[in-house]
């Protein structure tokens, strides 16, 4: 009897301890890229009050190759475009500066990794923007290796 609770025991364990065996999370070497959240605050900006703009959204990329290393020249990331609504059609909105973002390389070695997080991008500032305009912003990464993510979007947003 007191070797079949021992064995009993010992099977409860090895079944406990089973779920934290599991492998580490493969993804694509292409990165991908999902909507999070976007939120607005107001902020004073060269003394007029804007609404300051953080998106925030989650990628993965199998191989870990995100971002560059900080010398010149810099290369982006992140790359966006602003879209807003006139007339029931959403249009890219001309932009006097590209919606671009450099990101610092994640990994610094060269090491095959996957990696996985959120990246939040803040300042997108709406001073232009009147009460009840709808925009959105659509997004994507590209890696070292060139490898572009999925494009991903905002959806609609109303600026209040």
């Amino acid at each position: 009897m007191r070797h079949l609770t021992t064995y009993i025991v010992l099977l409860l364990l090895a079944v406990a301890v089973m779920p934290s065996c599991k492998p580490e999370e493969e993804y694509p070497i292409e990165p991908i890229v999902t909507f999070k959240d976007f939120s607005f605050t107001d902020t004073v900006l060269l003394g007029n009050t804007v609404k300051r703009g953080t998106l925030t959204f989650s990628f993965t990329d199998g191989d870990g190759d995100i971002g560059f290393d900080t010398i010149s020249p810099r290369q982006n990331t992140i790359f966006m475009t602003k879209h807003k609504m006139e007339n029931n059609v959403l249009t890219q909105m001309d932009l006097l500066v590209d919606l671009n973002y450099f990101v610092e390389r994640i990994y610094k070695d060269d090491k095959k990794q996957a990696v996985s997080g959120d990246m939040k991008i803040e300042d997108l500032n709406e001073y232009a923007m009147s009460f009840g305009d709808t925009i959105m912003y659509k997004f994507y990464i590209v890696d070292r290796a060139g490898n572009k993510s999925n494009t991903d979007s905002t959806g609609l947003i109303i600026v209040y």
